[in-house]
């Protein structure tokens, strides 16, 4: 079973080793170790374990492990939240919730459970912001999307410790990140550390959605465009040629029409 340790010292070999920070080791003995080095990878593992997390988020992408669904339940008052603007509607979010991945109609999830029954989600407009107190967020949204018509359902990530779930995709971006963060005190320069995070970007995260499409009914997700708004070309309308792609069975990948 993966453990912070081997993770980070996954990410200490990304860097050539520990040598100049660990008293010529190559690599940590122990996370929680006294070591300047074993601390600041134990500072930084979170940030990579959390920005992971948020980024597949963002691609709609998500790790199956960190993913939630919620009924928001009660809507806030207008004295209780910020100005919303163009917004009818603002719900509490969960303080567990890192990231919304979408607010989609609930029954779908019903449709899931039913073999030869599912569709996809429709994305509705909606956006998040920092609650009035400053000590939670509220998804603001146009849409009443849960089966009874009252509030809105949505998809969510939350924060994962135990590193028993994590994929080796999940893994590989969390190492590869960690390694940016902790170049400067394993005596690497700044060209290092822009390189892994080129990595990070380029080729960890992509081969992370890649692995997660595949678990996800072999369905391509692809960045929202949110140049006008959460929605575009109207609520649940997509043009012919760009619905994403797929993985056929031999292995190809093409356009979804």
């Amino acid at each position: 079973m993966p453990t912070e340790t081997n993770i980070a010292n996954l990410a200490l070999t990304k860097l050539g080793g520990a040598g100049d920070g660990e008293s010529g080791n190559a690599l940590i003995s122990s996370i929680d170790g006294d070591d300047k080095l074993s601390a600041h990878c134990k500072l930084n593992f979170p940030r990579a374990r959390r920005r992971t997390i948020v980024d597949l988020a963002t691609l709609e992408c998500p790790f199956r492990s960190t993913v939630r669904f919620k009924d928001l339940g009660a809507e806030l008052s207008s004295g209780s939240i910020p100005e919303i603007g163009e917004y009818q509607h603002a719900f509490n979010l969960p303080g567990t919730c890192l990231e919304v991945v979408r607010q989609f109609d609930e029954s779908v999830m019903l449709e899931r459970r039913r073999p030869n029954q599912a569709r996809s989600p429709v994305a509705f407009q909606w956006e998040t912001v920092a609650s009035k107190s400053g000590n939670g967020k509220i998804l603001l949204t146009n849409t009443l999307s849960n089966l009874a018509g009252t509030s809105a359902f949505i998809e969510y990530v939350i924060d994962t410790p135990q590193t028993g779930s994590f994929t080796e995709q999940m893994i590989e971006c969390i190492a590869t990140l960690l390694a940016t963060l902790i170049a400067p005190i394993a005596g690497r320069d700044m060209e290092a550390g822009a390189f892994l995070l080129q990595q990070y970007l380029d080729v960890a995260i992509p081969n992370a959605q890649a692995a997660n499409q595949r678990g996800f009914n072999d369905t391509a997700r692809t960045i929202p465009d949110y140049s006008g708004g959460r929605s575009t070309g109207g609520v649940g309308i997509r043009a012919s040629g760009d619905l994403g792609t797929f993985v056929n069975a031999a292995g190809n990948r093409q356009s979804i029409f």
